[in-house]
């Protein structure tokens, strides 16, 4: 496999840096701080983004924040990707008639890459911004991966560091994932830790300290209780109902998710929920086809 250039690198490391922050400008030396190049370069990579349009300065405070030419960009993506453009416009309308927040993901390398919400304002520790990566590793993104080859499921299990005599269970969740045709998170505190993580990590994006923190929280969250298995009976409170998107060739190319759950549900309700859940999924998958 061939080494990506190291501008290149730091130029899409940028991009998506400020990308997850579109509310605000940034000036050369945060940026260099954050992003942890220096200052040097930092300033060769602004000049060359800023000249292209792919920044904008801002002539007062000298903060950059994201450039006209992305419109266009994103636009074009979108022509390309009619799945998502799709999907955007039936979130606003679910998450008005749920309350709940709507995210959308696609698969990016190794990780799932949210590409669009609705819905009001996460609650704290629940935040998953546009433009953030999470880690395709179990327990977490199992939509993604229950229907997938067992190459792939192999590779989520390893990668998320199952033991073999937990193996079994996770692969039993993907069973229950396959016949529901969602995923369902419980809340539980470790996927608060992480949560609150993920916040951290988009003010900070390459603190080795954070990310390998992050990594094992995510690996101890697979040692317990976290995707609802099948049978539970009783009332509970979840942090996520998940489904697919399945292209024309039967392979997920988009995942949707809700959260944002402030009550404990009966499994009546978790079914309801993911029923609405699914005609949104499905409706997706038949429009774009």
């Amino acid at each position: 496999m061939s080494r990506r250039a190291l501008s290149a690198t730091r130029a899409t490391d940028l991009l998506s840096f400020l990308a997850a922050h579109p509310d605000r400008g940034f000036s050369y030396s945060e940026l260099a701080k954050r992003l942890q190049v220096n200052l040097s370069s930092m300033h060769s990579i602004l000049v060359a983004l800023t000249e292209s349009g792919f920044l904008s300065r801002h002539p007062n405070d000298s903060t950059y924040v994201l450039g006209p030419v992305l419109v266009a960009i994103g636009d074009a993506a979108l022509d390309r990707n009619p799945m998502i453009d799709e999907a955007r416009s039936r979130m606003r309308t679910l998450s008005r008639r749920l309350g709940l927040e709507t995210l959308a993901f696609v698969r990016a390398g190794g990780d799932t890459l949210c590409v669009a919400r609705a819905g009001p304002q996460p609650r704290p520790g629940m935040v998953v911004r546009v433009g953030q990566r999470v880690p395709l590793m179990a327990p977490l993104a199992s939509a993604w991966v229950a229907w997938a080859p067992e190459s792939e499921v192999t590779r989520w299990l390893t990668a998320g560091g199952a033991p073999r005599r937990e193996e079994r269970r996770l692969r039993k969740i993907l069973e229950t994932v396959r016949e529901r045709g969602y995923s369902v998170a419980m809340e539980v505190e470790g996927r608060r830790r992480i949560g609150r993580l993920l916040a951290e990590i988009v003010e900070d994006p390459h603190s080795r300290t954070l990310r390998r923190e992050f990594y094992g929280l995510i690996a101890e969250l697979g040692h317990g209780p976290y995707q609802l298995a099948k049978g539970h009976a009783h009332s509970i409170l979840i942090s996520s109902i998940t489904a697919p998107v399945f292209d024309a060739m039967g392979q997920v190319a988009l995942s949707i998710t809700l959260q944002g759950f402030q009550e404990n549900l009966s499994s009546r309700a978790i079914r309801e929920v993911g029923d609405r859940l699914l005609e949104l999924t499905e409706s997706i998958a038949r429009v774009t086809r």
